[in-house]
């Protein structure tokens, strides 16, 4: 199953460290991700959580987990439901994707100049250098 990793260590804002009710920006993102899938009743996305992704100049990282096609680094997110909304969005333009390729015409505004990194799926697919 394909799945969007959440760091829950991310600032909630460039300035802050913690919302005003003392969550990270991460739980605050996970928490409007998880609003939308349910709201829309899907359970196609699994939704996990890792204590910090080593992406820390930019809060609000996810990882777009796919072990078939390429999977993808995101941060610098504001935790709000209009990036919930984009997130969700391209993560389903991937899945339709044979390998992970989404055409940046295609992407959600709220999605542009985010990327941090593009991991293969499966190291072995790739030729080796001679």
């Amino acid at each position: 199953m394909r799945s969007l990793v959440f760091c829950t260590t991310c600032k909630f804002s460039e300035q802050e460290k913690f919302s005003p009710d003392g969550r990270s920006g991460g739980q605050v993102l996970i928490e409007e991700v998880r609003a939308l899938l349910d709201e829309t009743g899907r359970d196609d996305i699994r939704i996990a959580r890792q204590t910090c992704l080593w992406s820390c100049t930019r809060h609000c990282n996810v990882w777009f987990r796919d072990g078939e096609r390429f999977s993808y680094l995101a941060g610098g997110f504001e935790p709000t439901r209009a990036a919930a909304e984009a997130i969700v969005a391209w993560f389903d333009l991937h899945g339709e994707s044979a390998d992970g390729w989404v055409s940046f015409k295609q992407w959600p505004d709220g999605m542009r100049g985010h990327f941090i990194a593009r991991m293969p799926p499966d190291i072995a697919r790739f030729e080796e250098e001679s």
